[in-house]
């Protein structure tokens, strides 16, 4: 493990447990980035999570798109104890995010955009954390996305961490 600012990132993040939409292992998800945006294709990172019982659990996506060709989805799971504070947990989704993106800058010749599962409309409860979110990432140097623009988190990450796609 590795301790950002926001708690422990595991130390394999980067190496361990990617697939694709498909279920196909990712060796190394730096490589695949490389190979899938070589030719200067945007680069989305996004997480979402969700509460079961005791857990929570998070979904971080990596979505490269080639205009007029499609994409390309890689995702990982981590579950980690419950985290009752929607602050937190926000926080957290965010910060693998971010994580992923400033290990994976290097080998992004194109953008690179980070995707907040967080809606600015007042009625969600999430609406309270937005600026302090978005900070998060333009701090870090990369692009954020919100809802409804947020599609890599809100879609991408969601239908994973609702077991709609990859169950394990």
């Amino acid at each position: 493990m590795f301790e950002g600012p926001l708690g422990e990132i595991p130390e394999g993040f980067l190496i361990a447990m990617w697939k694709t939409f498909r279920e196909e292992p990712i060796p190394s998800i730096r490589d695949f980035v490389r190979d899938a945006s070589r030719e200067g294709q945007a680069v989305h990172i996004g997480t979402d999570s969700q509460q079961a019982g005791r857990l929570t659990r998070f979904v971080t996506v990596v979505v490269i798109l080639t205009p007029r060709r499609g994409g390309r989805v890689a995702y990982v799971r981590e579950s980690v104890r419950r985290i009752a504070s929607l602050r937190e947990r926000l926080l957290r989704e965010v910060w693998r995010s971010v994580s992923l993106g400033i290990e994976l800058e290097a080998v992004v010749p194109g953008e690179l955009t980070v995707h907040i599962d967080a809606n600015p409309v007042v009625t969600h409860k999430s609406s309270a954390h937005v600026q302090e979110l978005v900070g998060l990432v333009v701090g870090q140097g990369f692009k954020a996305a919100i809802k409804p623009e947020a599609w890599a988190a809100t879609h991408c990450a969601d239908r994973v961490v609702r077991g709609l796609v990859g169950v394990a």
